[in-house]
């Protein structure tokens, strides 16, 4: 190992964002716990108040602020690490340190780079420079060029040939490569990748749109010796983006030629630029002119990293932490929790399939574009997995779709013009115009002509519906119930296609033995390994899953992000697990967000990935027996029928509906209070407002600033207020006490549970963990002792402001008011910061 290395700055990346979401935080979790145990001093910036890594590390060392050139220089010359490690950051961080290197300030301060070389550093980001690069070792590349005027770019574009692809280099922020047909779709897309750019260039190249796109993820040590992870095969082709595709892992159509090909110039690229630690490379491929090119250069954790990890089981990040210290492969020993006395020096064996599905943002941003295309537009994904593709891709679309009875929704009203229209134009209802085109008759050559679509996954599809039709031939029938099971039809999709209720239909399969089994997920394929934590069902002879203590609790994840709670609830799942573990219990998590930072092996007992529907629930509840259930509060159907059952369950956060009493629907001053039987607690009071002002509705209340701007005879008021309107109200844990000024007179507004967004909030600004104390609650552990001695001063005056964040730049929409339902992220500010937040934000969307 380096022992020059003591003490390592890590670049967080910023508020989740179309383009990242909690992938990064989870990845920078896993590096912060690694070092730890390496001895190493680890310091993280960050602005994200849904961070669950900056909880890991000591406040001493935690630098809540913007992730910008000054702020990480400010640190750097106060603080003098070691080394920066801006491979956990996404492109914002990659920006940062190339900026850094630029000025001088990382030399001058003999700071070192992890993971990429200096002198790979300043081509990382820069499609053009990448391109010079890979022609060296013989890559093919797509032919472009770069341009700094819009007179170029139509050059440029009238000697390659339309349809072009346009890309900003060396990109502030996690960007897109846009399809231009014409020229002025090339004006329009060069003229926002310029504003994108660092440099205020872009890149022009030809057009591969139809294209299969493949990735590869691999781990390489110092001393170039590499392993692949896995290969991930986009089902949709190169045109959509591959954060807007469907992905299958392992790659499904490739021959061996092909894949041997694409490790190979995997493993020639980063010997070429030196990268140490894990790189995705994605590219296209034309199997029938047996070519490809190489599209993207990545070396850094990204979604496609996170899927490789969930889907292979193997610790990317942990053990990418060992090798930006010199650790060879050889020397890395994987932790203690994956069973086996292997080295890292191991390439996966997977015995399953792992298929992810995006969501997009569209129910709650009606205005947004809903194609897809070149632009990426998800905000969050799911996965499923099975042994089967088919059960891995029903298994992914019912976690996307989150319908309480788990049932797929309809695409039977489309007329044939309107499937043929978003055929060849895809919408994000994409899988499901696929299935219903397959009901009509479409055949299989037709689709592939249509979509460029791989003729494989339409069968699968096919499959899907001859079973589906089979099912719903033979009602009550033992044999297709356990047919339908095997390749991932659900419980409420069996129960709605016969017609009958969800405990006939499982009653049924208890009479026949038609139960689940769980396999484990693992690098393996159970080979060397005894026993896994990663878990999935099927319907097999053999299970792998064992009850995992008398004295355990299950978790229930909130699966895909979401647009409104977003990155939110995953922090919050975290802070409940980590309570939990305090408290004595073994946890179990269940969820289906490959990017979660719940599900990172080290933070729970075991994990299962299944589908978060009632029938899934109840098996898992069947074999691990728990003492208690968390349930979201967003889960009404789900917490009802396991009341019904009479199965001990909490439900937490709160519902965000249902326990409101609202006055009016317009507060400007909030009172966050912590409540039990006995106690009522004044956490923290702020004045409330809109991303751009004066908030009307409290849909519109997406910042918080404290302390409100009230005087002491106003906050006295609302204090005695608060108490005497929660004295005779039976409601308990955290509420906020919404006011609005009048006069100079507070007058009260409403109550309602305190929001994900302000539980966060309220972590960071007081130093306590209120959602450990809503797990303490829900376990009985309050007492007087407790409540007598939190750290709490309502009369503080520590300057905060935390704000939520849009997703209407990556959308390409105008500026315009966000609403809570709409909020992709946050960002977080102390003191004099606080108002930079607010400018900045202004400035920004």
């Amino acid at each position: 190992m380096d022992n020059d290395i003591q003490k390592i700055l890590i670049i967080g990346g910023g508020p989740t964002e179309i383009g990242h979401e909690t992938e990064l935080d989870a990845a920078t979790l896993q590096m912060i716990q690694a070092f730890q145990k390496l001895g190493i001093r680890t310091l993280l910036i960050d602005n994200n108040p849904f961070s669950v890594a900056l909880e890991r590390v000591q406040p001493t060392n935690m630098f809540i602020q913007a992730v910008t050139v000054e702020n990480v220089q400010r640190i750097i010359e106060k603080e003098h690490p070691d080394a920066i490690l801006p491979t956990v950051g996404g492109v914002l961080a990659i920006s940062v340190v190339q900026e850094l290197q630029e000025n001088g300030v990382l030399s001058d301060n003999g700071v070192r780079f992890l993971g990429i070389p200096s002198e790979s550093m300043v081509d990382v980001n820069n499609p053009d420079r990448i391109n010079d690069v890979l022609q060296q070792i013989g890559a093919p590349v797509i032919s472009s060029e770069t341009v700094g005027t819009l007179d170029e770019a139509v050059s440029v574009a009238m000697r390659i040939g339309y349809p072009v692809i346009v890309k900003p280099v060396a990109p502030k922020l996690d960007t897109n490569r846009i399809l231009c047909d014409n020229e002025d779709d090339l004006i329009n897309a060069v003229t926002q990748g310029f504003a994108w750019s660092r440099f205020s260039q872009c890149l022009i190249e030809q057009s591969i749109v139809g294209y299969k796109e493949i990735e590869m993820v691999a781990i390489r040590d110092f001393t170039g010796t590499q392993v692949l992870i896995a290969g991930l095969e986009n089902i949709d082709p190169i045109g959509i983006h591959s954060g807007d595709s469907m992905v299958v892992v392992p790659t499904q159509t490739l021959t061996n030629t092909e894949y041997q090909q694409l490790r190979d110039m995997t493993f020639a690229i980063n010997n070429k630029f030196n990268f140490t630690g894990v790189s995705h490379i994605h590219f296209a491929l034309d199997a029938q002119k047996e070519l490809f090119y190489v599209t993207k250069v990545t070396p850094y954790n990204d979604r496609g990293t996170a899927l490789a990890a969930v889907a292979t089981g193997y610790p990317i990040a942990t053990v990418a932490a060992s090798l930006y210290l010199n650790l060879k492969l050889t020397e890395v020993r994987l932790p203690e929790i994956f069973h086996f006395r292997q080295t890292a020096l191991l390439e996966p064996t997977v015995d399953h399939v792992v298929v992810r599905i995006p969501i997009w943002p569209f129910e709650d941003i009606p205005n947004a574009d809903r194609h897809l295309g070149t632009v990426m537009r998800s905000v969050g994904s799911t996965i499923g997995i099975g042994r089967s593709a088919e059960e891995a891709i029903l298994k992914a679309l019912r976690s996307s779709q989150f319908s309480p009875k788990d049932e797929l929704p309809s695409m039977s009203n489309l007329s044939d013009s309107q499937i043929i229209s978003q055929l060849i134009h895809p919408l994000a209802s994409r899988i499901l115009v696929l299935l219903e085109a397959l009901r009509r008759g479409y055949q299989v050559d037709e689709l592939n002509e249509l979509t460029k679509i791989d003729p494989f996954f339409f069968y699968k599809l096919k499959h899907i519906l001859d079973i589906e039709i089979e099912i719903k031939d033979n009602p009550m029938g033992a044999k297709s119930l356990k047919k339908g099971r095997y390749y991932g039809f659900g419980d409420g999709m069996i129960a709605r296609l016969w017609r009958t209720d969800i405990d006939n239909v499982r009653q049924l399969g208890r009479n026949h033995d038609v139960v689940p089994t769980y396999k484990g997920i693992e690098p393996t394929a159970a080979e060397f390994l005894a026993e896994s934590t990663g878990y999935y069902s099927t319907f097999e002879f053999e299970n792998e899953s064992n009850r995992l203590s008398d004295h355990s609790a299950l978790v229930l994840g909130r699966g895909g992000n979401q647009l409104g709670p977003n990155a939110s609830a995953d922090y919050f799942t975290t802070s409940m697990l980590n309570q939990l573990r305090k408290s004595g219990y073994k946890t179990i998590i269940m969820n289906t967000n490959p990017n979660a930072a719940s599900l990172v092996a080290t933070l729970t007992d075991k994990q299962y990935i299944d589908p978060i529907q009632l029938g899934d629930v109840l098996n898992v509840i069947a074999i691990e027996r728990p003492e208690i259930i968390f349930v979201p509060g967003n889960r009404h159907y789900l917490t009802r029928e396991l009341r019904r059952r009479h199965l001990r369950i909490a439900v937490l956060p709160p519902d965000q509906e249902k326990r409101s009493e609202l006055v009016n629907n317009y507060a400007t001053i909030g009172l966050d209070l912590f409540i039990t039987r006995d106690h009522i607690v004044p956490i923290l009071v702020s004045d409330l407002r809109s991303d751009q002002g004066m908030a009307t509705t409290f849909d519109q209340i997406t910042v918080m600033k404290t302390p409100a701007e009230i005087d002491d005879t106003q906050l006295d008021h609302i204090l005695q207020h608060a108490t005497n309107y929660l004295m005779n109200d039976p409601r308990t844990g955290l509420v906020q006490m919404l006011y609005t000024i009048s006069n100079g007179q507070p007058a009260f507004a409403g109550v309602r549970p305190t929001r994900l967004t302000t539980i966060a909030y309220l972590n960071k600004v007081t130093g306590i963990n209120w959602v450990r104390m809503l797990i303490r609650q829900a376990l009985g552990e309050i007492d007087e002792n407790l409540i007598a001695n939190l750290p709490l001063d309502i009369h503080s005056d520590r300057v905060a402001t935390v704000q939520g964040t849009f997703p209407f730049k990556q959308l390409q929409l105008p500026t315009q008011l966000g609403l809570t339902t709409q909020e992709v992220g946050g960002q977080i500010a102390f003191g004099s910061h606080s108002q930079a937040v607010l400018a900045d934000q202004d400035k920004t969307d």
